[in-house]
């Protein structure tokens, strides 16, 4: 058995290499200076006597959004404290999987008695949403000055919009308010009440996609400070001025330029790069190379796939052991009537509803969408048209091992193993 605390082989600081900003968040973001700057602009009335203005923040996830609104409030605390006699706070709130402005308020409630008291405090439970604003107003005018309310992921206060209608229009005695919200939906703004949009999104910035090239610098600082032998020529810190020892020269190419034509996610290209790191570590070599970002991509993959298997509904969970079961018994691809005969004895065998073959088609569909299945169109044969043509594009024990976790449906996979 392997013994912890062995060398650390390529790493300097693995922590770098985390995605999350929680484990490790950038002091700098080149790539960023304009979207950096209209977000200055709007903080800028603090450093005048003014009141910030309030901020909606767009763009996908990994672009540098909550790590880009942290180095600014970040950075106005900073000056707040050690060269003016502003009283600023900075409020952060994940609004991610709230569902309810009751739920934000009592975080909200909760960060500001934090901030007032200097110690740790209990959410409040009980009150309702308009006794946990009168709360929240209270201890917001106990702290006074400047606050800014940063709201990560506000798509997810979903339709209740309590708290976005009151937030902005919140008028208590010695304070002045600015609200930033984060989200990484662009119709998230469209989708608002009229009043609420005019309040909330005076000023709006955009965080596009990060190109291939933007990765490739992106990775090339990560690289850096998280592997020894790792740095850059001249201190110019860009890909093209990387030195290492410990990547062969494809490597940050190729997972910038992966993550690149996908999503363009910084946090997917560390990842990459992070994995394919750790599978050299554990083959005991002493280089990163080509093949273990191709490795690293496919065990990704497969880890993502296996999630939304896992999380797909019991109906489309059936669809996908009949395409499973027409695999392994050497009949696929085949089309949804003869699919839909395994369908009908799956559904009898564990008692499930037994939809039209219509639905049923609908969830081979919804199947191949998500690339767990593949869909091909073939034709009959003269003059009979055209059937729609299903088999797994998958790993099969990947599908039997992830659908097998759902109790109901162990006993129909239980003989594939």
């Amino acid at each position: 058995m392997e013994p912890f605390g062995a060398e650390q082989g390529i790493y300097k600081d693995v922590d770098v290499l985390d995605p999350e900003p929680d484990t490790y968040k950038p002091t700098e973001l080149p790539e960023r200076e304009d979207e950096l700057s209209r977000i200055h602009s709007a903080l800028r009335p603090i450093t005048l006597g003014g009141s910030p203005r309030n901020i909606l923040v767009y763009g996908p996830t990994g672009q540098g959004k909550t790590v880009g609104v942290d180095l600014k409030t970040e950075q106005l605390q900073q000056w707040a404290d050690s060269e003016s006699d502003v009283s600023l706070t900075v409020l952060r709130v994940s609004c991610k999987g709230a569902g309810k402005s009751w739920n934000v308020l009592a975080a909200l409630v909760k960060q500001a008695r934090e901030a007032r008291y200097g110690k740790t405090v209990e959410k409040p439970r009980g009150p309702t949403k308009v006794e946990l604003f009168e709360m929240l107003s209270d201890d917001l005018q106990a702290i006074g000055g400047m606050i800014i309310i940063v709201l990560d992921e506000i798509d997810g206060i979903q339709e209740d919009d309590y708290v976005l209608y009151e937030l902005p229009r919140a008028s208590i005695d010695s304070v002045s308010i600015g609200v930033i919200g984060i989200t990484n939906d662009y119709q998230f703004h469209e989708n608002l009440d009229a009043d609420i949009r005019s309040s909330l999104g005076s000023r709006e910035v955009v965080f596009s996609p990060y190109d291939a090239d933007q990765l490739r610098d992106i990775l090339a600082r990560r690289a850096a400070r998280a592997l020894r032998d790792t740095y850059f020529e001249d201190e110019i810190k860009d890909s093209e001025h990387l030195q290492s020892d410990v990547l062969s020269g494809d490597v940050i190419p190729l997972c910038a330029a992966l993550a690149g034509q996908d999503t363009g996610d910084a946090r997917q290209a560390i990842h990459l790069l992070s994995t394919a790191c750790d599978l050299a570590l554990d083959d005991g070599s002493d280089i990163v190379t080509e093949s273990h970002v191709r490795k690293a991509r496919e065990e990704i993959q497969e880890e993502t796939i296996g999630k939304g298997i896992r999380g797909e509904t019991i109906q489309r969970k059936i669809a996908l052991l009949t395409a499973l079961e027409s695999e392994l018994s050497g009949d696929a691809p085949e089309g949804t009537t003869q699919l839909y005969r395994r369908y009908k004895r799956f559904t009898k065998q564990i008692g499930a509803d037994t939809y039209q073959q219509g639905t049923f088609r609908e969830k081979l569909n919804d199947l191949a969408h998500g690339n767990i299945l593949e869909g091909d169109r073939r034709g009959r044969g003269r003059g009979r048209g055209m059937t729609n043509m299903y088999s797994l594009s998958v790993d099969p024990d990947l599908v039997i091992d992830k659908v097998g976790d759902d109790n109901r449906l162990s006993q129909i996979t239980e003989r594939f193993e």
